[in-house]
């Protein structure tokens, strides 16, 4: 082997080494932290990302666990949402936390919506990989119990997946979502099955119920399952199935799903 052929492959040795050095380090500096309600944060590099993230206190000093401070130092930004219901989407909190260069992505169908109210914004087709600051986010279905448009985001990083699932309905698309992108390292799964006071009252939830979050994670083939979208039981104007979270734990020894029990401020364990 002469020495002009060694040298080659030496360089090509060490380009590989830095390409798989840099996947992993593009998994292992990422940090994601449970917000407010449905809201969390994701931090790697010089890059944060929000989904659904509410900074106001919709809840009048009652906020589910506590009003957790929606605060990013990176250069880059993003904020994603499911959808445009105020317990989703927090106007004045992301134009502060995204300022004059960060962007919301939201699906095409309320692309023109969220820019009408000052935003930055990157519209989504469904199914459209999105690639910014070293994340991919895709768009997947999600069903609105109470009309909206509304999407499920998957956010993947490096060899890392997950999947935000908003305040979704039961859907019959999980097991292609799971089968076309799954494993899932984490699901952030709605579970309050709630009702919204409406003439007439309807008995049917416009949320997941505990069970079929269950069902859900199972079909999405998510390792851990962190449940959100509970505690803020109100009735008669907004009514949760009785005592989610409890229900969704005893659920989950039964069919030995491995859940995190996240407070807001707390981080996924990975």
């Amino acid at each position: 082997m002469n020495a002009k052929v060694r040298q080659t492959i030496v360089a090509a040795f060490g380009i590989a080494v830095c390409i798989c050095a840099q996947a992993q380090q593009s998994s292992d500096d990422l940090t994601i932290e449970r917000l407010t309600w449905a809201g969390i944060k994701m931090v790697a590099g010089d890059t944060t990302v929000f989904i659904d993230a509410i900074g106001t206190d919709i809840w009048d000093g009652k906020a589910p666990d506590g009003l957790v401070p929606v605060e990013a130092t990176t250069r880059r930004r993003y904020a994603l949402i499911t959808h445009a219901h105020n317990d989703h989407f927090d106007v004045e909190t992301l134009k502060r936390v995204l300022g004059d260069t960060g962007y919301v992505v939201v699906h095409e169908s309320e692309a023109t919506y969220v820019a009408s109210r000052g935003l930055q914004v990157i519209p989504a087709a469904t199914y459209q990989p999105i690639r910014r600051g070293g994340f991919i986010f895709t768009a997947v279905p999600a069903a609105d119990g109470f009309g909206a448009e509304q999407v499920s985001w998957i956010v993947s990083r490096g060899e890392r997946k997950y999947i935000h699932a908003g305040d979704t309905l039961w859907h019959g698309k999980w097991d292609e979502i799971g089968a076309q992108y799954g494993p899932f390292d984490a699901a952030f799964l709605p579970i309050n099955g709630a009702r919204i006071d409406r003439e007439p009252m309807p008995q049917t939830s416009g949320v997941m119920t505990p069970a079929q979050a269950i069902d859900a994670a199972l079909l999405l083939r998510a390792a851990s399952v962190v449940p959100i979208h509970y505690g803020g039981h109100s009735p008669p104007s907004y009514i949760e199935v009785p005592q989610p979270l409890e229900n969704f734990r005893k659920l989950a020894d039964r069919r030995t799903i491995s859940v995190q029990y996240l407070l807001p401020g707390d981080f996924l364990k990975q």
